[in-house]
């Protein structure tokens, strides 16, 4: 900023200084122009040119109105001096060889600023005089000079003027500076004080936005990561409360029976093979719950460090039909019918695991909470896009309320019921996420005691 202003400073005094030395050019070539004239009329030139005619230095100073700092040099077509009004007589016969007398004699207007012996600024200006006998030729020359001190006059108090305006502009723009410099620098300064507290457990902290600026924007992408800490620091909690209270319970009931064991004597052994059972359903369930938990944690994993799904061209009605197949036994066991209804082939491009187990749990999830003797419909269609996976049941459904909950985590309806089929309260969890890894979705309808659908939409496969 300090150079763009000087560099302007410097900018306007030199131009006022060129346009100045331009005007006085134009006015000293006219005086020169005037002298050569009528001394080409009067004759004041001898005809031996060696000098001018007596009284030409009155004629310059009273008929002309010379001023006495101009100083007039006339020469004849050698360039010597016959006639010099600062050195009346005594600089005559030297040769006057500046660039400007040159051009004249050339017979063309000659201009061009020196600098004198005293190191001042010198207009020097020079013009042809006319042969009085032959007009095609160069008699000799009249050279002007004067010095520029009369420009000081401007350009000293302009020069003032500037600086002044230059210290007070300073002035003002460093005052500007300080106040926003400190401003921006104490939204740092605190900023920096919430960044410490929350690495240092107080996820909760918050800055106060003000503005538009880039701090701010700062500001506001601080509070949505602070708002997310906060969020994801209440699920890991949960979850970590979730994950004990469930695995705590499969592991309380075989404490119990295997104490009940120990402690009982002379037990007998129908007893026993019938706790060992029990223990082995337990067990089994732990399986589950350990296995769907290290599925999650690898779907986190996969999220939190964007790594890219192996993605292949898969037939959605293939998978739907081994999917069936393969929980069938689990549907004959409950004596549930299966009904399908299958489009054409669909193809999209997924990875095969994630679209299979957003799927499977889907379906599995349907058998688990249908009672004995009910029914599920399997449908598969195509809806603009999108290939479309409805899953119907007629089992105990879901309250309104309870609908945006039943994706999370642990989360069960009925979990008396969950107990009693084996469910972990994960596979719904584990279906969204998988199938929204792939750019799906998963939509819920249900009524309580009538039964739920659930529809799948997935993007197919367009070829460009």
């Amino acid at each position: 900023m300090f150079l763009t202003l000087t560099i302007f400073s410097y900018y306007i005094i030199n131009s006022v200084n060129s346009y100045l030395n331009k005007n006085e050019q134009v006015d000293a070539l006219a005086t020169a122009n005037m002298i050569a004239s009528l001394t080409n009329e009067r004759n004041y030139i001898s005809t031996d040119t060696k000098s001018v005619a007596p009284g030409f230095e009155i004629f310059l100073s009273e008929t002309l109105k010379i001023p006495s700092g101009t100083r007039v040099i006339i020469t004849n077509n050698q360039a010597e001096i016959i006639f010099d009004s600062f050195n009346i007589g005594t600089n005559q016969g030297a040769v006057q060889s500046t660039k400007s007398v040159i051009t004249a004699l050339q017979g063309k207007e000659g201009s061009e600023i020196l600098k004198n012996e005293h190191n001042k600024t010198l207009i020097d200006v020079a013009v042809p005089i006319q042969d009085t006998m032959d007009k095609s030729k160069t008699a000799g020359a009249v050279n002007v000079q004067y010095t520029t001190d009369s420009h000081e006059k401007i350009i000293a108090p302009l020069t003032k003027d500037i600086i002044i305006v230059f210290i007070v502009i300073t002035f003002i723009i460093g005052l500007f500076i300080f106040i926003v410099a400190n401003l921006i620098t104490k939204r740092i300064v605190d900023f920096t004080k919430k960044m410490t507290e929350m690495s240092d457990g107080v996820l909760d902290e918050r800055l106060e936005i003000k503005g538009h600026d880039e701090v701010a924007r700062l500001g506001e992408a601080f509070n949505t990561m602070s708002d997310k800490l906060v969020m994801l620091e209440q699920k890991r909690a949960d979850f970590v409360s979730d994950a004990s209270h469930e695995l705590r319970t499969p592991l309380s009931s075989i404490k119990l029976m295997s104490d009940s064991i120990l402690q009982t004597p002379d037990i007998d052994m129908e007893f026993v093979k019938e706790f060992l059972k029990d223990m082995n359903t337990e067990v089994d369930r732990l399986n589950r719950i350990v296995e769907k938990l290290l599925y999650l944690t690898k779907l986190d994993n996969i999220k939190s460090e964007n790594i890219n799904l192996d993605m292949e061209f898969i037939d959605v009605r293939e998978v739907v039909m081994d999917i069936v197949k393969n929980l069938t036994p689990l549907a004959e066991a409950k004596n549930i019918e299966i009904n399908s209804s299958y489009c054409e082939s669909l193809y999209i491009m997924a990875n095969n695991d994630k679209l299979w187990q957003g799927i499977y749990n889907i379906i599995d999830n349907a058998i688990k909470y249908t009672p004995d003797n009910g029914k599920v419909v399997i449908g598969i269609t195509k809806s603009e896009n999108n290939a479309i996976i409805a899953v119907q049941d007629n089992g105990i459904g879901i309250g309104e309320e309870e609908i945006e909950k039943i994706f999370d985590r642990f989360y069960r309806v009925d979990k008396a019921r969950a107990r009693e089929t084996g469910g972990t309260g994960l596979g719904l969890a584990i279906a969204l996420e998988s199938i929204e890894m792939i750019g799906g979705s998963i939509d819920v309808s249900s009524k309580l005691d009538e039964g739920s659908t659930f529809t799948i939409s997935i993007p197919l496969y367009v070829e460009n």
